[in-house]
């Protein structure tokens, strides 16, 4: 399925793109004469050749390879089983909620003294652990210890992810912080959200989903080494979305290594976790004061 599909886009989406910056490689790959090192006639050592840049097919071949090793390790891990799932729904929005209050900010406070106060944080858009979707009912602040549990999350999903032998494939964060007129305005389009108070209005509450991740930062990701600079855009851009694929295809898989990372964490008493039917995501509330951890963001 994969392999048919990368198919399909090298040859619809990617061939005029690829042909232009193949083009554009021309006098890299082979510079004029005049331009190379002295022959030793003239008392000077020539310089080797340089590489040659590798092909588009070799570049692609490199990202099928990458795909099908992540496919292959993916079909290994166990989906999470009924008592797993059982476990993750104990956490009910109640119970959140009272936890939330407890641990969070007053929900009818302003955002910019609570923020200049230190007792919420943003939420970074991109990070080695994390991307943020846009958000429509929600705002990127979190309490700093909510924060922190998010950066323990992602450590703690991507040492999993490695000892399998697999790429550092990133979480999606679907929702954050909420006015109540934020949460008003959510219920009138979703009627699955909580009604009332809801523990998303603390700061100590997120959403992460788990049919759907996100590839490796390009920080982290060494796929397209030695690619000549102007078929980068297009072979990552290739690898990325293959990678948003692999993962909606494997997402019982990732599903369940960030399952039993949250049931771990919910044991050792540092956040509440609910798996939504309704919504694929995780719900889940810091339960305990965690202190910060810093997170690189993505570059």
């Amino acid at each position: 399925m994969i392999r048919s599909t990368m198919k399909g886009l090298s040859r619809c989406m990617w061939v005029v793109a690829v042909a232009a910056a193949l083009a554009g490689c021309s006098d890299a790959e082979h510079p004029p004469e005049e331009l190379s090192t002295a022959s030793p006639k003239g008392g000077r050592a020539s310089a080797p050749p340089a590489a040659p840049a590798p092909s588009w097919d070799t570049l692609q071949a490199r990202v099928q390879a990458r795909l099908d090793s992540v496919d292959t390790a993916l079909r290994q891990v166990r989906a999470l089983t009924r008592a797993e799932q059982r476990a993750l729904r104990r956490d009910v929005n109640r119970v959140q909620t009272a936890r939330a209050r407890a641990m969070g900010i007053n929900p009818t406070a302003e955002i910019d003294p609570l923020v200049a106060s230190g007792q919420l944080v943003p939420l970074e858009d991109s990070t080695r652990l994390w991307v943020l979707r846009d958000l429509d009912y929600s705002v990127p602040y979190v309490t700093p210890s909510t924060h922190a549990m998010l950066v323990e999350i992602g450590e703690r999903f991507q040492t999993e992810l490695d000892s399998l032998g697999l790429p550092p494939i990133r979480l999606v964060v679907t929702s954050v912080l909420r006015s109540s007129a934020m949460q008003a305005k959510l219920r009138r389009s979703n009627p699955n959200a909580a009604r009332g108070v809801s523990a998303h209005q603390y700061g100590t509450t997120l959403d992460v989903a788990y049919r759907r991740f996100a590839p490796p930062a390009p920080s982290v990701d060494t796929v397209t080494y030695g690619a000549p600079p102007q078929l980068e855009p297009q072979l990552r851009q290739l690898q990325d979305s293959l990678f948003v694929e692999t993962g909606t295809q494997r997402s019982a898989e990732l599903q369940a290594v960030l399952g039993r990372v949250l049931q771990k964490m919910r044991d050792e008493g540092k956040l509440l976790v609910m798996m939504e039917r309704a919504q694929t995501v995780y719900h889940m509330t810091v339960a305990k004061k965690l202190q910060p951890r810093p997170v690189a963001l993505a570059r």
